[in-house]
């Protein structure tokens, strides 16, 4: 019994060692040219070390509730009228959106209606070509109801 213990003690540091050695390993950050970012473990040209202290919560960096909440000095700050006139026109500009997605919407299915009724078999194409308008129309006009809910 007592070498089961002693064994299972030594899995146990072997494998906290093993750990501790992967995670002390070091991780590098790939930007390619379409901006996609990939991180790794191997040193690749044009990758960039990254210091892990930074990313993990370190005993060795204390954080205090107070340097959590704490807004960047770099923040700028806006007078409360300049950010309420900007959220009047944002809304002056979302409802002009809406007010054109309606639009286009009824006069889509408007000329979906028409052409539905004539039996013409060529028309097909054009039919599942005004049905994808359609629903592009009514998702921009859900999207644009959600941002103006917001406001």
């Amino acid at each position: 019994m007592r070498i089961r213990n002693l064994s299972v003690i030594f899995v146990t540091v072997l494998l906290g060692f093993t750990s501790a050695a992967v995670a002390g390993k070091e991780i590098y950050k790939l930007v390619d040219k379409d901006g996609n970012i990939t991180f790794t473990n191997r040193p690749t040209r044009h990758a960039q070390k990254v210091n892990l202290a930074s990313f993990s919560g370190n005993a060795n960096t204390p954080r205090s509730a107070d340097t959590v909440t704490q807004k960047p000095t770099s923040a700028p700050s806006i007078k409360s009228n300049a950010q309420k006139e900007r959220d009047g026109t944002r809304r002056q500009i979302l409802e002009k959106e809406l007010h054109s997605e309606n639009k286009l919407f009824f006069d889509t299915k408007q000329s979906l209606s028409q052409i539905s009724q004539s039996n013409d078999s060529l028309q097909d194409g054009k039919i599942a070509q005004l049905k994808s308008k359609l629903f592009l129309h009514q998702r921009n006009i859900s999207a644009l109801k959600k941002e103006l809910s917001r406001l």
